[in-house]
């Protein structure tokens, strides 16, 4: 509710463009997060990549020539079901996605900073095999390392009949983001076991993606 987000009472300007209610359209913030975490909007590209790339070299699970002989639907099929790379000769294991954001290599889970690093390995050429441009849109993007916090005006507080006044929902769930945020850091200097670490990173996964969608 810091009014560098902007100017929503009457009689208060805001603090970053000094502008009062009606003159100030709200400025977007940010929170920097202690772990990295799954973008739930983007699950479908990143669970794409993650099976259509090498998990070692990062380059696509097809051979140059064969790229040419197929659609992009075909190649990212021929390219998921590839045993091994064909540019490396790295054995392919298979990843799998438990709903909503949790992927498995066997029994071993892929934590989003894992999954961030893969992503971040794959070329920009490569990308445009899979009908992706690299202008526009990275996939190690759907990893996110910062929050975009929108301006108060956007979730404006009301005022009750009883004088007391409440807050939006978006606000409340941005409350539960920082609180979690703020409980992993703390656990994460103070140098907890893994266990509760890796629960502390699931609870700010949640707060997350029931911010972007609460279904």
């Amino acid at each position: 509710m810091d009014l560098r987000l902007g100017a929503i009472d009457p009689g208060v300007r805001c603090r970053t463009c000094g502008g009062r209610i009606k003159e100030c359209l709200g400025h977007p913030g940010m929170i920097e997060l202690s772990r990295p975490v799954v973008h739930i909007k983007y699950i479908q590209v990143i669970e794409m990549c993650i099976k259509a790339f090498c998990q070692s070299c990062g380059k696509f699970l097809l051979s140059d020539d064969k790229v040419k002989e197929y659609s992009v639907k075909e190649r990212i099929k021929k390219a998921r079901d590839a045993k091994k790379c064909p540019h490396c000769g790295v054995p392919q294991e298979k990843i799998k996605l438990e709903k909503p954001t949790t992927f498995k290599k066997g029994k071993k889970r892929i934590f989003p900073d894992e999954l961030r690093e893969i992503l971040v390995a794959i070329k920009d050429e490569d990308l445009k095999h899979v009908g992706i441009n690299p202008d526009v849109f990275r996939p190690e993007w759907g990893i996110l390392t910062v929050l975009l916090v929108p301006p108060v005006t956007v979730r404006p507080s009301i005022t009750l009949d009883s004088g007391e006044r409440s807050e939006d929902d978006l606000t409340h769930k941005l409350g539960d983001i920082i609180r979690a945020d703020q409980r992993l850091r703390e656990n994460l200097n103070a140098g907890a076991p893994e266990v509760i670490i890796d629960d502390l990173w699931d609870l700010l996964q949640y707060h997350i993606i029931t911010f972007y969608d609460n279904n």
